[in-house]
């Protein structure tokens, strides 16, 4: 049974004006604090926030995706969204870009870009993009060096749609992720971190002598509920750290 949805109508509690999508994040996040919404329990559906709040669907979508990267929420598929068993530390921060990274070392970033293209996107890459397979995207692979030494291989697909200027853009000077945040508002994304070894392919880009255990990172960028960009980073587990 779905809970009612409450307004906050304590001027005490007054807040300078948020978008709206962190207004409904800010509404679930107190009632999960609060116990009000304890572990398990089902959450109003998408459809009762858009009548209750009055706001687009498309903000409530966004909010509660994000609620649900950042480990407030579980949602299933067909059945509801429900409130995680267990809630993130506050004190939890984004990965740093890999060139923030390295020249908060003190050390030289520098990116080689082995190809940026226009190319009909495979069957995985359409199902993480969620664009029919075949159609065409556009793909940067490049390999991001710390003082010359290869330190991540980028493997990147972005929604022609979306960002059509991409092609245009020289990588070697700035990240993929840099032009992102600078062109577009309003961007989340959600991540997958697994441990992996070194592909041959992995191997030849980043020059390594042998196959090393490595660190598979990937990463989608939304704008609101459009995927703008499917990327997956290989970090060799003997040359790089990810910092928080």
């Amino acid at each position: 049974m779905e809970h009612a949805i409450l307004k906050n109508n304590d001027p005490k509690t007054v807040k300078p004006p948020q978008p709206l999508y962190k207004q409904v994040k800010e509404l679930v996040i107190d009632k999960i604090l609060k116990n009000e919404w304890p572990p398990y329990s089902q959450i109003p559906s998408e459809h009762s926030f858009v009548r209750d709040m009055k706001i687009s669907r498309m903000t409530i979508h966004r909010a509660l995706r994000e609620l649900t990267q950042e480990g407030y929420l579980d949602r299933i598929q067909g059945v509801g969204t429900f409130v995680a068993e267990s809630r993130p530390s506050k004190a939890a921060k984004s990965i740093k870009e890999v060139d923030i990274a390295i020249r908060s070392r003190g050390n030289i970033h520098s990116c080689a870009v082995h190809f940026l293209q226009a190319e009909p996107i495979g069957p995985e890459g359409s199902s993480l993009l969620h664009i029919p397979e075949g159609q065409t995207v556009y793909r940067l692979y490049c390999v991001h060096r710390e003082n010359n030494m290869p330190v991540m291989l980028e493997d990147r697909y972005v929604n022609p749609e979306l960002a059509p200027d991409f092609l245009s853009f020289d990588f070697t000077g700035q990240t993929a992720d840099t032009y992102f945040r600078k062109t577009f508002n309003l961007l989340s994304d959600d991540h997958k971190i697994e441990a992996t070894l070194a592909t041959p392919e992995a191997v030849h880009f980043l020059e390594l002598d042998q196959a090393v255990p490595c660190l598979q990172h990937n990463r989608r960028t939304w704008i609101g509920n459009q995927i703008l960009s499917s990327v997956q980073y290989i970090y060799p587990s003997n040359r790089h750290q990810i910092t928080w």
